[in-house]
Order: structure tokens, then C-alpha cells, then sequence
């Protein structure tokens, strides 16, 4: 059984180098509340422990890392109550995590999913190959970054969500289409 949706968590997700931390930071400098990415700084944290939660290593210690950061960044969002905060990804994308990497199904994580619910309308970037660029933390090829999206797109359709998806721009035009659906 699903919670109701919130109304003030708002999820922005998209497959690696799409530009969705760039466009979460123009938010924040914008005035909004917003929540980093999990999966990235669990995976640069690793990197500077010499941890082995990363995906090329122990992909299952770090999906159970995503999602546990995940739940931590949803519980401080409402904390922010009723302002709007701008999550950068989702529970969802931990699922799609999981999907892609051909993990063993959790059942704590979808039942989190069903829980821990962010505003029904979600904004998904499209891959883009003009500004992908792989680094330390993002190792996936652009092939794989397009697969992402898609499994992304399914995952959270079957979770409940509306997808918008953002047009390709400048940043101030990526964040305009998303302030204009919600009347922000």
C-alpha cells in the first residue's frame, strides 16, 4: 500500500551526465531548497576511504547505501516543510539501480519506495551528448547512460510517478520549464 505523495519533495532524475546537478545548483542559487545526489558522493566517499561500495566492487553494500541516503535525504526534506525542495534523483532511482545491475529484488527497498513518496510529477532529463563526460565517479559509457534513461522512464511509471520530460537547453531555460509546470 502506497503513502499519498508529498507535495513539496521534487524529484529531478535522468541517466548520468545529463545535467541534472548542474540544473539542481541553479536552483539552490536560485533561492530553492535542494538535495544532493546520494549515489554520487556515496561513490566519491568510497574512493577517498579506499571503501569497496561502489559499483565496480560491491554493487549490492552500495544500492543498500543509496537507499538508506536516500531515506535520510527524504526524512531532512520534510523536515523542510512546506518548502519546495528539489531532490537530485530519488528511492525510484535505486530501484532502476538495481534493475540494471541484474540485482536480487529487495523488498525493504520497495516497500521504502511506497513509503517514502516524493510529489507525484517528476522531472526526467534526456540523454545528452554534447555535455556527457565520464570522471572518477561517472565510469558508464554514453551507450549505458542512454539505458539508464530508459529504465529509468519504466521504473518510475511503475512506481507511481508522472514523467515530464526537460527539453535540452541552457540551464536557466531547463529550470524555466520546470518552475512554469509547477506555477513556482
Amino acid at each position: 500500500m502506497q503513502t499519498p505523495y508529498t507535495s513539496n519533495l521534487i524529484v529531478i532524475t535522468g541517466g548520468p551526465g545529463a545535467g541534472k546537478t548542474t540544473l539542481i545548483n541553479h536552483l539552490n542559487q536560485r533561492g530553492y531548497d535542494t538535495s544532493p545526489e546520494a549515489a554520487r558522493a556515496i561513490i566519491e566517499e568510497q574512493l577517498e576511504r579506499g571503501g569497496n561500495a561502489v559499483p565496480w566492487e560491491d554493487n549490492e553494500a552500495y544500492a543498500g547505501l543509496m537507499a538508506r541516503r536516500s531515506i535520510r535525504d527524504w526524512k531532512n526534506g520534510m523536515e523542510c516543510h512546506p518548502r519546495t525542495v528539489f531532490c537530485d534523483r530519488g528511492l525510484p532511482d535505486t530501484l532502476a539501480h538495481r534493475l540494471l545491475s541484474k540485482l536480487p529484488e529487495d523488498k525493504g527497498l520497495l516497500s521504502a519506495i511506497n513509503t517514502y513518496r516524493y510529489r507525484r510529477t517528476a522531472f526526467i532529463l534526456p540523454p545528452w551528448a554534447e555535455i556527457y563526460k565520464t570522471d572518477d565517479a561517472r565510469t558508464q559509457s554514453f551507450a549505458e547512460a542512454v539505458r539508464t534513461y530508459v529504465v529509468l522512464c519504466r521504473t518510475y511509471h511503475q512506481c507511481g510517478y508522472e514523467l515530464v520530460e526537460i527539453r535540452k537547453g541552457p540551464v536557466e531555460q531547463r529550470a524555466s520549464q520546470i518552475l512554469t509546470r509547477l506555477k513556482l
